[in-house]
């Protein structure tokens, strides 16, 4: 992890760019079986569902298995936490949406812009960010946004 930044050389319009990651059926089964083995003390696997069963997700209208929406928005958060360390875990906020299906095999690039910057009284500046994941199309699938005060 690189030093987090201070906030001092961002403006309104800068770019902030997270890593390329690509949707692999281990991703899936780590993500889903993780949450289910967290919230259930052991371990467990994730039965057949729109993430794992590319029948069941066809026979649900879609293209085959596709990514849990919440690894686009963890994704988005670690490219937070790289980029403005413990002030993003700390003062910050992240909202997203899911607005198209991610299949197996996508390459998802994390990005974010900052659209608002507000010097606070107590030295710290506020920044709001418009945050996305896109596919090698720039087209977008999640969508959010994101407030930190660093």
């Amino acid at each position: 992890m690189h030093e987090p930044d201070t906030g001092s050389n961002l403006t309104v319009g800068a770019q902030i760019a997270g890593p390329v990651r690509v949707v692999t059926p281990e991703r899936i089964e780590w993500y889903d079986s993780a949450m289910l083995s967290a919230a259930s003390g052991m371990l467990a696997r994730v039965g057949s569902n729109i993430h794992t069963d590319a029948v069941y997700a066809k026979s649900q209208g879609l293209p085959g298995v596709i990514a849990d929406g919440m690894i686009s928005t963890n994704w988005i958060s670690a490219m937070l936490v790289e980029h403005f360390g413990m002030a993003y875990l700390e003062r910050g906020e992240l909202r997203t949406k899911y607005i198209r299906p991610i299949a197996l095999g996508t390459r998802v690039r994390v990005r974010a812009t900052v659209v608002a910057v507000e010097r606070r009284d107590s030295g710290r500046s506020a920044y709001s960010l418009e945050v996305w994941c896109e596919d090698d199309q720039g087209g977008k699938l999640t969508v959010g946004d994101a407030s930190i005060e660093v």
